[in-house]
């Protein structure tokens, strides 16, 4: 990222290097630099799930540097049984998370905290329901290989070609990462920072 600017007025900051939140910023016409944040992801004894997507959020924020500047930080996580299911270390991780999916229900939690100089966080987030697909081994590893879905949460994306998501209840833009309807509501908080 370019160093910011000296008019904060004018500058939104994306504290993530994620392309698919990148992609929902753009298609909103925002005026934005993307400043990913590198932090532990490690979860603490006893956290809950949401409670975990909120302190990752709130660490991401953080940032003396930026500190002058609204900005925004998102994390998703998927949740089967009360646990999360990171991002696969490699193929034979992504094959057991989806193998442990196929054919059952789970969670997506898409968390953000938009963060406006002299203003506490702002934390909000959204949940979605997933369907997954009854898949063989065989049609877990095809999806594995043609898509690598090894930087996503539960090793998947519901906008692949050939995605194992069989249905959902919920918000679509949630599961691609991005808390979209709830951000949509504070439109006067980044509304300044629209392309003219």
């Amino acid at each position: 990222m370019s160093e910011p600017v000296e008019n904060s007025n004018n500058l939104f900051i994306l504290r993530s290097a994620s392309p698919r939140r990148k992609q929902v910023l753009n298609d909103l016409g925002l005026r934005f630099q993307v400043a990913p944040s590198c932090i532990d992801e490690s979860e603490l004894p006893s956290e809950t799930a949401l409670q975990y997507l909120e302190r990752m959020v709130h660490s991401k924020i953080q940032s003396e540097l930026y500190s002058e500047f609204t900005s925004i930080a998102c994390d998703t996580i998927v949740v089967f049984q009360n646990k999360i299911l990171h991002k696969p270390e490699d193929e034979k991780d992504a094959l057991r998370i989806l193998s442990l999916l196929s054919g059952k229900r789970h969670f997506v939690h898409s968390g953000a905290v938009l963060l406006k100089p002299s203003r506490k966080p702002d934390f909000f987030y959204e949940t979605t329901e997933i369907q997954f697909k009854d898949w063989n081994e065989s049609e877990i590893l095809s999806y594995i290989q043609a898509t690598k879905p090894f930087d996503k949460a539960g090793s998947y994306g519901i906008q692949d070609k050939n995605s194992p998501v069989k249905e959902w209840r919920g918000s679509y833009m949630n599961v691609m990462g991005f808390p979209l309807r709830s951000f949509l509501l504070r439109i006067e908080d980044w509304k300044e920072f629209l392309k003219d």
